[in-house]
């Protein structure tokens, strides 16, 4: 019998707010064959083309088609393009959703980049965030990431994040977190070291010794218990009887998933020279690579979360810059000017911003095909995103957003959500929601001025 993620957080309670809890649940989702929720969050620019991005007319938040005419979002209903596999009920998209935070700054534009994952109001001309991503709060504030080697992995390709336009990770206070820009690099750092496979039978057997979990951790919560009131020690023990129930009704067998070391890319040399990259920098000869070094970023990335190298992380993937082919069609030279910036809202602009949108989800896509080649899709929560709505506009307003993966089942994918009202269509919202998925029991997630914004997960989520 398997319990989602809400059950067990339910049967926590206010416990489950306290590290040991967070422990708990984690441990249970494991002992019940539920891998670690993880948290991937991914920018893509440009904002969105609206036209090829928003629900049809007649269609529901459940009842919807991917493949219309001139669609963004078909590479998540192509089955024959992601080794058969459809992504349509993985998927909740946003719309009518902004970045309220940004615009009660007065960022516009690219400058917006830091709020996606921080929901951060920015500070000074640099746009400078004020607190730290979603990814470094669940994996370090909240110490759900420091028991694997890498708490967190910022990945990025085509710029390194310095530059607060080009940043999406941020440490507390809102300091700057680099992206890791060079596969090699990344490979070196996470699988140099990694001999043979998981010897996943031996950590069966070791699950069904039986040992508690609650029991493994006994000496924390003897001692939580000595510090607490004569009702509260009563709750403690109310919720321990609770926990222990559901352990006995624990009888799945966990996924039997692989983790095997990757090839280490190779920069040139390799048989196909297409597979080369002898460039990695944006504006510095790497644009033609841009597409390699994605696939290459995210088939590592996808085997890091496998080996349990790390279960938090971000990805940042820039303007591809250079002439590409999107479904065989040919992109401008220089996509920023010529498709983003020239986007009217209507007609061949709407079609071309459309395609290159398609392109980035493409990616996302990708990403998840690999998950789910390992088992682990269904525990990823996969936020993605971009820094604006209207590109040619640098508009705040009704940004593409969407959260791809399974949650544990503590969600309930394949919808289209629209958000009603004004004020309150906040992104940061969304964050909180995606929080309480972790076990944040904290009702707000960012920085502003105006409390609204980042206060309370989004409605019907």
């Amino acid at each position: 019998m398997k319990l989602p993620r809400r059950s067990v957080l339910k049967a926590l309670g206010a416990f489950a707010s306290l590290p040991v809890g967070r422990m708990l649940s984690q441990s249970i989702a494991h002992a019940q064959g539920m891998p670690p929720l993880k948290f991937i969050g991914v920018y893509h620019p440009h904002g969105v083309s609206a036209e090829c991005y928003t629900r049809r007319a007649n269609e529901t938040d459940t009842q919807f088609d991917l493949n219309f005419a001139d669609s963004a979002l078909t590479p998540f209903d192509t089955p024959a393009l992601y080794g058969g596999r459809s992504f349509k009920n993985r998927i909740i998209t946003f719309e009518g959703v902004d970045l309220a935070v940004a615009e009660l700054s007065g960022a516009s534009g690219h400058g917006a980049a830091v709020t996606l994952f921080t929901g951060s109001m920015t500070v000074g001309g640099d746009h400078n965030a004020q607190g730290a991503s979603l990814d470094q709060h669940l994996a370090r504030t909240l110490g759900l990431g420091v028991n694997t080697p890498f708490p967190t992995l910022n990945l990025g390709v085509g710029s390194l994040g310095d530059a607060n336009q080009d940043a999406i990770a941020h440490g507390p206070g809102g300091s700057v977190i680099r992206n890791q820009l060079d596969p090699v690099v990344v490979f070196d750092q996470v699988f140099a070291n990694l001999t043979g496979n998981t010897d996943v039978t031996a950590a069966e057997a070791a699950r069904r010794r039986g040992q508690s979990v609650i029991d493994f951790v006994r000496g924390d919560l003897n001692s939580l218990s000595g510090r607490l009131a004569t009702r509260e020690k009563l709750k403690l023990e109310q919720h321990l009887s609770a926990l222990r129930d559901i352990e006995t009704r624990l009888t799945a067998v966990r996924p039997t998933t692989t983790c095997t070391q990757p090839a280490r890319p190779l920069k040139t040399g390799n048989a196909d020279p297409a597979l080369d990259f002898p460039r990695i920098y944006k504006y510095n000869g790497g644009e033609p690579y841009f597409d390699r070094i994605a696939d290459l970023q995210i088939d590592l990335l996808a085997q890091a979360m496998l080996c349990d190298s790390t279960r938090f992380a971000t990805l940042f993937l820039d303007d591809i810059g250079k002439v590409f082919t999107v479904d065989g069609t040919q992109l401008p030279a220089d996509v920023h000017n010529e498709v983003a910036h020239t986007y009217s809202g209507s007609g061949s602009s709407s079609v071309a911003l459309g395609r290159l949108n398609r392109y980035y989800y493409g990616k996302i896509a990708r990403l998840m095909q690999r998950l789910d080649e390992g088992g682990l899709l269904d525990s990823t929560v996969i936020v993605a995103g971009s820094d604006m709505g209207n590109p040619s506009a640098h508009s705040m307003r009704d940004i593409p957003l969407m959260i791809a993966g399974g949650a544990n089942g503590a969600l309930t994918m394949g919808r289209r959500l629209k958000a009603t009202g004004t004020a309150l269509n906040s992104h940061a919202k969304v964050l909180v929601s995606v929080a309480k998925l972790f076990g944040d029991q904290s009702n707000t997630f960012g920085v502003s001025t105006d409390p609204a914004h980042i206060t309370g997960g989004f409605p019907g989520l």
